[in-house]
C-alpha cells in the first residue's frame, strides 16, 4: 500500500489511512471520507469519540418535537379531563399521571438498554437493500394503520371507564394500563428512541433525553391538574370545552401524522432501492 514518505500508509490518492483502508485526518483520527471525524459508527464527533454539539442539539430538538407531538393523545387527555370531574380529582389525576409516566418511561428504557445495540446496528446499516425493503414494508403497514385510524376516528375518543378505574387508589393502575396499550402504536416514541440510541451519546445522556420526552408526554395531564388546582369547579366548563376540541381534532391529527410517517418510510425505501 503506498505511503506518504513518512511511513503513514495512504489510499493511493494522497489521503492517509490507518493501514486498514479507513481514511483518517493525518493524525490517526478516523473520519468519514469527507474530512469529518466520526466515532466509527457514522456519528460525527470531535475527534475524541464525543459527538459534536450540532449532532447533540439536532437529536435533542428532534426528541422534543416528537415528545410534543406524542403528547397530543386524545384518549390519555380525555381520561384526565374525565377524572378531573370526579371526587378528590387531584389525587386521582396525580396517580393517573404517575402511572402514565412510569409505564411509558419503563417501556422506553427497555428498548434503549435492551435492543438498543440492534437499533444502532440497523441505523449503521441503513443503506443496505434489506433495510430499504424493511422501510418499504413497515411504511406500507403504517399507511394501512393510518387508514384504520381515520375510519375509526369517531370511536377513538369514546372513553368509558369501568367502576374500578374510578377508585382513587386505582388511578395509577389506570394510567399504566392505558399507556401499556398505547405503547403498541407509539410511533413518535419509537422514532425518538431510534434517534437517541444512534446519537452516539452515553447511556446516562440517552436516559436523560428519554426522561425529557416522557415529561413532555405527560405535560397535558399536568396542565389539567394545574387548571383544576387553580380554578376548582370553575375549570370544569373550560376543561369540558377542551375535551370536546381534543375529541374533534386529535383523531384527524393523529391519522395525518401516522400517514406522514408511513409515506416517509415508503419514500425512503423506494428511493434507496432505486438508487
Amino acid at each position: 500500500m503506498p505511503d506518504d514518505g513518512a511511513g503513514v500508509p495512504d489510499d493511493g490518492a494522497g489521503v492517509p489511512d490507518d493501514g486498514a483502508g479507513v481514511p483518517d485526518d493525518g493524525a490517526g483520527v478516523p473520519d468519514d471520507g469527507a474530512g469529518v471525524p466520526d466515532n466509527g459508527a457514522g456519528v460525527p464527533d470531535n475527534g475524541a469519540g464525543v459527538p459534536d454539539n450540532g449532532a447533540v442539539l439536532g437529536t435533542t430538538l428532534l426528541v422534543v418535537s416528537l415528545g410534543v407531538t406524542d403528547s397530543i393523545n386524545p384518549v390519555t387527555i380525555a381520561i384526565a379531563i374525565y377524572l378531573a370531574a370526579t371526587p378528590d380529582p387531584l389525587r386521582r389525576l396525580a396517580g393517573y399521571a404517575a402511572g402514565v409516566f412510569t409505564t411509558y418511561l419503563a417501556g422506553g428504557l427497555i428498548l434503549v438498554v435492551g435492543p438498543g445495540e440492534l437499533l444502532r446496528t440497523a441505523v449503521a446499516g441503513s443503506h443496505t437493500r434489506g433495510f430499504e425493503l424493511a422501510s418499504l414494508l413497515i411504511g406500507s403497514l403504517v399507511i394501512v394503520l393510518a387508514i384504520v385510524l381515520w375510519m375509526g376516528r369517531r370511536r377513538l375518543t369514546r372513553v368509558t371507564l369501568p367502576a374500578w378505574a374510578l377508585q382513587a387508589h386505582s388511578s395509577f393502575a389506570l394510567g399504566a394500563g392505558v399507556t401499556a396499550v398505547d405503547l403498541l402504536t407509539a410511533f413518535p416514541y419509537f422514532g425518538a428512541i431510534g434517534a437517541i440510541v444512534s446519537s452516539g451519546l452515553n447511556l446516562v445522556e440517552q436516559v436523560l433525553l428519554l426522561v425529557v420526552f416522557n415529561a413532555l408526554y405527560v405535560l397535558p395531564l399536568l396542565a389539567v391538574m394545574v387548571a383544576h388546582a387553580l380554578y376548582g369547579e370553575r375549570a370544569e366548563a373550560f376543561l369540558a370545552r377542551g375535551r370536546a376540541t381534543i375529541e374533534r381534532l386529535s383523531p384527524v391529527v393523529l391519522s395525518l401524522l401516522t400517514l406522514g410517517a408511513g409515506v416517509a418510510l415508503v419514500v425512503r425505501g423506494v428511493s434507496g432501492l432505486a438508487g
